[in-house]
């Protein structure tokens, strides 16, 4: 029972989490800062990509200090840190300065975010890990909707001041509450209940962060999953104007993202069910197939909006759990965290580049076209990698633990 509490404690956690708070809701201060201030839209999206770089250069550096110290410490540094640096934006008055507040926040805040929770919850579950990671990532997902609404009231009620200060004092209770009261971590072997086979531990070896950067698999598997997310949100970032420029109304656009969000909580707790009784191939074609007419459906105007923003929705919340999964079948418990922050940190350079590709395409042609009809070639050839993709016997001989003859990576086999 006490997996599920700590499940919960994941879960609780990636809801207040750095990117739900602030990464993924920053849109919502860019009237109130650039009103008061004087900056451009340029210059705030500055801001924006500045804090996407330092949230991809900490994941990896998260990674090695969750499995060098253990993820309930990490999470308490960046509870505690985070939060604090979230709410000292109420107090910034420079541009340079906010700046660096904010880079602060994303480097401390992310020691409390993926790395960590995913980390610990493969710790605790291995028969119905794809659930677990699943339950997990939806944190973020519902606290990126739910921190959206208070964010967006208290910034028309008290001003964006106040809000930079409730919202972090409040993810600091919250965080605080949720590490006392579930974070737990397992150093043992996982519970009876969570091992695949009576007979046969759980893959409690695993190869080292430069061992798994020596193998193709490590290369394939990050390159298919950061093809998806260059896609996936080069074509989401656009989506509010390319929806104008066909005639789409407010409403329309507003109900459209509503719409997104909730395929992105149904994506991920969907994936997690199908990890669980399906091969990493079939799960994943089936949300890269997804994506691919999601974007295509887009060419079509106003018509098939609503359905195309329920499907890249839907494949939004699946990404991160495919690779978190993936990650602990194909590279072992070992060194989990590293691993996976590394693999994450790289995949987050197609979020940087996608809307910038996409815009290229809008300023060569006068539209969206081209960019529509180039992106859904991205998930089929990470479809294609991901079939490629298949461990080496030598290679898993060599980091299995003594006597274990089964092959731990059977998930992942099509």
């Amino acid at each position: 029972m006490k997996r599920w509490f700590v499940l919960l404690g994941c879960f609780v956690g990636m809801s207040v989490s750095i990117p739900a708070i602030l990464l993924l809701p920053m849109g919502l201060f860019l009237k109130s800062l650039t009103t008061e201030f004087g900056w451009s839209r340029t210059e705030f999206s500055a801001i924006v990509s500045i804090a996407l770089l330092f949230n991809a250069i900490v994941m990896p550096v998260a990674g090695y200090l969750v499995d060098r110290f253990g993820p309930p410490r990490i999470i308490a540094i960046g509870t505690v840190l985070g939060f604090g640096s979230y709410a000292v934006l109420s107090v910034a008055h420079s541009y340079g300065g906010f700046i660096g507040i904010v880079v602060l926040a994303v480097v401390a805040g992310n020691l409390a975010s993926y790395p960590a929770f995913m980390g610990l919850a493969q710790r605790w579950f291995d028969k119905r890990l794809g659930l677990a990671l699943a339950i997990t990532s939806t944190g973020q997902a519902v606290g990126v909707s739910v921190s959206s609404f208070f964010i967006v009231q208290g910034i028309a009620t008290h001003g964006w001041r106040t809000t930079f200060m409730r919202v972090g004092i409040a993810a600091l209770a919250i965080g605080g509450c949720s590490l006392f009261l579930f974070i737990r971590d397992n150093k043992g072997t996982v519970p009876d209940a969570e091992r695949r086979h009576a007979k046969a531990l759980a893959d409690e070896g695993g190869m080292m962060l430069g061992a798994a950067l020596r193998t193709t698999d490590f290369w394939l598997y990050t390159t298919s999953f950061s093809l998806v997310i260059f896609a996936l949100v080069g074509t989401n970032f656009h989506l509010p104007a390319l929806l104008s420029d066909q005639g789409a109304s407010t409403d329309l656009v507003a109900f459209v993202f509503g719409l997104g969000s909730a395929g992105s909580i149904l994506g991920r707790l969907f994936t997690g069910i199908l990890l669980d009784r399906f091969s990493v191939r079939v799960t994943a074609w089936l949300f890269y197939f997804c994506q691919a007419t999601g974007i295509v459906l887009l060419l079509d105007g106003l018509r098939w909006a609503l359905a195309a923003a329920f499907l890249l929705g839907v494949v939004q919340g699946a990404e991160i759990d495919l690779l978190g999964f993936v990650i602990a079948r194909r590279f072992g418990r070992r060194a989990y965290s590293r691993i996976f922050g590394a693999s994450f940190g790289i995949t987050l350079a197609g979020a940087m580049v996608g809307p910038v590709a996409m815009a290229a395409t809008f300023a060569h042609t006068g539209a969206y076209d081209m960019g529509l009809m180039l992106f859904p070639l991205c998930p089929l050839i990470a479809a294609g990698l991901i079939y490629v993709a298949r461990s080496s016997p030598t290679e898993i001989a060599a980091w299995l633990p003594p006597g274990t003859a089964r092959n731990p990576l059977d998930r992942t086999q099509g």
